[in-house]
């Protein structure tokens, strides 16, 4: 079972003197920071692919894609990827 990302508090002054030690923790452990400026949520510090994905979900292209490759889905117009590597492959060696 895949590990839950836990978002972690971290206040301004100590994300400044321990950012190496931070963007460790982001791209190693694929952790996540909040950063509280007097208390106050100021900013995000997180991993790029974390990043992409958010910008990826909020592309109004890649959610019209997402639509029409559901309705397809629901059309009975989808394969597995077994069968379609088996039509790659096979198309393939023939050509």
């Amino acid at each position: 079972m895949p590990r839950r990302t836990m978002t972690i508090t971290v206040p301004a002054y100590i994300a400044r003197t321990q950012l190496g030690s931070l963007l460790e923790r982001v791209a190693n452990r694929k952790a996540r920071f909040v950063v509280t400026r007097s208390g106050k949520p100021t900013a995000v510090l997180l991993g790029i692919a974390d990043f992409d994905d958010m910008l990826e979900e909020l592309d109004p292209e890649f959610q019209k894609s997402l639509k029409a490759a559901a309705k397809e889905y629901r059309a009975g117009k989808a394969i597995s990827l077994r069968e379609y590597l088996k039509g790659r492959l096979g198309a393939r060696r023939a050509g």
